[in-house]
C-alpha cells in the first residue's frame, strides 16, 4: 500500500510524498526528528504538529480532503 504524506511548513509551502507501508514507520520519525518544524500528515490526519497550531492543522486537514493530495499509487523515492 503507498500512504500519502504531506509535509506542511511553517509558511504553508508543503510537500507531498507516496510512501510505501515497509517505509512509512522510518519516514515518520525521520520527519521528527530531522523536520521537527514541520507538521507532518499520513492520509489526510496530522501526525507530528511541528510549528503549527491547532487551529491551522484543522484548516490544512480540511484542505487536503479530496483526491487532489492523494498519491494514489505512486512511491515517491528518494522522498523530498
Amino acid at each position: 500500500m503507498i500512504h500519502t504524506t504531506i509535509r506542511l511548513y511553517a509558511n504553508g509551502q508543503y510537500i507531498i510524498n507516496g510512501v510505501s507501508s515497509e517505509h512509512l514507520e522510518d519516514h515518520i520519525e525521520y520527519n521528527k526528528t530531522y523536520r521537527w518544524g514541520c507538521s507532518l500528515f499520513v492520509d489526510g490526519k496530522c501526525v507530528f504538529n511541528g510549528y503549527q497550531s491547532n487551529k491551522e492543522i484543522k484548516r490544512f486537514e480540511t484542505k487536503i480532503k479530496g483526491d487532489s493530495y492523494s498519491m494514489q499509487n505512486k512511491c515517491t523515492v528518494p522522498y523530498s
